[in-house]
């Protein structure tokens, strides 16, 4: 029952929890447990068929002293009455780590949250938008969305058209050891916007963090690695490789770009296109005695923050007779380890002898 709890811990959501077999979603607690557990209430998701659908609207007013935000949490395929459930809980509010958020209305299939943002802010800041972190909290429990996205609203300075708000960005969430992530960037190429990098994070208490630095590792679509040529290169260097970075001129846009192979730097890297790194590998240090294998590293690099995307694929240094890359001490463990052995012997038997 235990390793049972630990494995339904993991998921964050109902759909994701109620895949796994041995899994229940509590809506009460907004959390995945063992199914087998005796003291389940009736407000106990089984099957992802059964599962509430949280989506968001957001709808916004500008004027020239006010922005206003209508925060819309839309809720649909409520078989157990969950939202009378929320509609009779004691403690029930919409709340923000950022601005005042205040609680509208709710009804039977929607929970309205409404802010107002005064339009000094933006020039005080000298930024043309903000994102703030909103959230639903009942009893104490944090609500659930189906898409952490929705827990994050951006603020425009002006109305920006809603066909315009995600051109020329990339985001991606993803959930990991209790937190759900949030990333996004923005190129100088966005209108609403201009060039903007967020690295968010939040728990399930409502406490929401960012960070300077974050690590991609294949966890998104819209920020990833989906190709490495060629896989291999001789431990002499100068292999002329080429990586295809999902939505790359958005995070080159004012940044310095680092490429490191298997922990080595790529050097020379340049946009060979509006998706692709070119750049030439260097040879491991003369004192490396293991064949470098690794995954291949980008770093976008602005003086406030820095992106670090780790590609899938590996790439495999080899020694190369041919181009005198075996003169190198570059080998394999295993066949260091022999020589090693061979030194002792001979060392032993020799000090025998004297």
């Amino acid at each position: 029952m235990e390793l049972n709890n630990a494995n339904c811990l993991d998921a964050l959501t109902c759909t994701k929890c109620t895949i796994k077999t041995q899994c229940a979603w509590s809506l009460e607690h907004q959390l995945c447990v063992d199914n087998t557990q005796f003291n389940l209430s009736n407000l106990t998701i089984f099957s992802k068929e059964k599962c509430p659908r949280f989506s968001v609207v957001t709808k916004y007013k500008y004027n020239n002293t006010i922005n206003h935000l209508d925060y819309i949490v839309k809720v649909s395929n409520d078989h157990v009455n969950f939202m009378n459930y929320l509609k009779t809980s004691k403690i029930f509010f919409c709340n923000s780590t950022k601005i005042d958020v205040y609680t509208k209305t709710i009804t039977s299939d929607e929970i309205i949250c409404s802010a107002n943002i005064l339009t000094i802010y933006f020039k005080s800041k000298s930024v043309q938008s903000f994102t703030a972190f909103i959230y639903i909290q009942f009893n104490k429990v944090l609500l659930r969305l189906d898409n952490v996205a929705d827990h994050y609203v951006t603020f425009y300075e002006h109305e920006c058209a809603e066909g315009k708000k995600d051109e020329n960005c990339a985001a991606c969430t993803w959930e990991d050891h209790g937190f759900a992530h949030y990333i996004r960037l923005c190129s100088s190429g966005n209108s609403c916007e201009g060039r903007n990098e967020l690295y968010l994070f939040h728990n399930d208490i409502g406490e929401s963090y960012y960070s300077h630095t974050r690590k991609v590792e294949d966890q998104c679509a819209e920020i990833n690695v989906t190709a490495v040529d060629p896989l291999s290169g001789t431990t002499a260097g100068g292999t002329t490789i080429t990586i295809t970075v999902k939505n790359h001129l958005i995070f080159a846009d004012n940044r310095t770009v680092i490429v490191t192979v298997a922990g080595m730097l790529c050097a020379k890297p340049w946009t060979s296109g509006p998706e692709t790194i070119t750049c030439s590998t260097t040879p491991p240090p003369k004192d490396t005695y293991e064949v470098p294998s690794g995954p291949v590293l980008i770093k976008y690099t602005s003086h406030e923050r820095e992106l670090i995307i780790e590609s899938s694929q590996i790439f495999q240094y080899y020694v190369d007779n041919i181009t005198g890359g075996a003169s190198r001490p570059v080998m394999n463990g295993g066949i260091y380890y022999i020589i090693i052995m061979i030194q002792f012997a001979f060392f032993a038997f020799y000090t025998e002898m004297l």
